[in-house]
């Protein structure tokens, strides 16, 4: 009879222990939390004074574009053979090669409505990303980032920041790069793209990852036949010069200019990673949680089940901490504040409730077999 409540004794025991350590599935994001773009993430250029294309009109764009509150008709430029994706004005100005198919203007008043709300929460995010705290470095390289490499991180500058040479970013899926910039951003032109000077990604490092705040009066300023990775929060315009390459987002609080670009937004995956002692969540779904947060889960976020592991870094620009992104029985909320969590549940909440559920765990067993033991 004793063999038997000992037997129980451990199963109750792995029961709890089980409930304990697979409640909360972790996954480890490096750097800081990233900028929620809310509804600026629909499009893939925005702005406030108008979008020019000076390139004869071949600019390819994947994406959304608008423009508020100036009149549609400062998107003219912009013709719908160019687009994959719809232009959103205030008005029903636009106007273009002469076909509308891909404009959408007010009326209905809810086009306008759509395009004004995304360039008031673009200013928030710039807002985000001016004002973050603790960078991980200052004034790092005088300003010159070229042949640099930078693990996740926030960085700050109070000068002008210029790409004369390929700058690297190295890190994995889920990490986040905030490079903060009060002057202004340059990255230097060449011959053609292959030759071109380039922001490269490397050990699965994404451009939805990547925030640059521009402070400048010149704003952000992309050479010829130069790829660029990432979002750009440019406090005044974004030029993107002949034959440049964005993979990301040109959301400018002035104008955007365009010369025979490729542009497009690639979809952000989430890959989970599982921490030692802790149970991966097995569905895959990359849901949001059921909070009722009004700012909600990034909406350009895509998930997958793989894991992965961040790259060793070459240079020695690395941030010293990092941040953690719950996944709460299937319910992954991305690493960013208000995310959808119910409650807003903070990662260390959900830390100390794992230590409180083992630690119930070690108390139930040691008094269930001591119980059990004097029978």
């Amino acid at each position: 009879m004793k063999k038997l409540n000992r037997t129980a004794a451990l199963a109750a025991t792995a029961v709890f222990f089980f409930m304990g350590v697979t409640i909360p599935s972790i996954a480890l994001a490096a750097g800081p939390s990233a900028i929620n773009l809310l509804s600026a993430s629909n499009f893939t250029i925005l702005s406030q004074t108008g979008i020019t294309e000076t390139g004869g009109h071949t600019t390819a764009i994947t994406g959304n574009i608008g423009s508020s509150p100036i009149t549609a008709a400062a998107m003219n430029d912009v013709f719908c053979s160019q687009i994959n994706g719809t232009i959103y004005g205030v008005n029903a100005a636009y106007v273009g090669s002469g076909s509308q198919t891909c404009f959408a203007g007010n009326p209905p008043l809810s086009n306008k409505t759509f395009v004004d709300t995304a360039v008031l929460d673009m200013v928030t995010a710039y807002n985000d990303a001016a004002g973050r705290t603790l960078p991980d470095g200052t004034e790092l390289f005088a300003g010159n980032l070229g042949g640099q490499t930078f693990a996740p991180g926030l960085y700050k500058w109070s000068t002008n920041v210029s790409i004369p040479t390929d700058v690297t970013l190295s890190g994995g899926v889920n990490d986040v790069w905030i490079f903060q910039i009060a002057g202004n951003l340059s990255i230097a032109s060449g011959a053609s793209v292959p030759a071109g000077i380039k922001v490269n990604l490397v050990g699965g490092a994404q451009a939805g990852n990547v925030f640059w705040q521009v402070g400048g009066g010149t704003g952000a300023t992309l050479g010829t036949f130069s790829t660029f990775n990432g979002t750009i929060l440019s406090a005044t315009q974004v030029i993107i010069q002949t034959g440049a390459v964005l993979n990301g987002r040109a959301l400018a609080q002035t104008q955007v200019t365009l010369d025979a670009n490729q542009i497009s937004t690639p979809a952000l995956v989430i890959a989970p990673v599982s921490v030692p002692g802790f149970a991966l969540n097995s569905s895959g779904t990359g849901s949001s949680g059921s909070g009722s947060s009004t700012r909600g889960p990034r909406s350009d976020v895509e998930t997958t089940s793989a894991s992965t592991s961040p790259a060793a870094v070459v240079n020695a620009v690395s941030p010293t901490s990092a941040d953690i992104m719950i996944d709460i029985s299937g319910a992954y909320a991305p690493s960013f504040p208000n995310a959808g969590l119910s409650g807003e549940t903070s990662p260390k909440n959900m830390i100390v409730f794992s230590i409180i559920m083992l630690s119930l765990s070690s108390i139930f067993a040691f008094s269930a077999t001591r119980a059990f033991s004097k029978r």
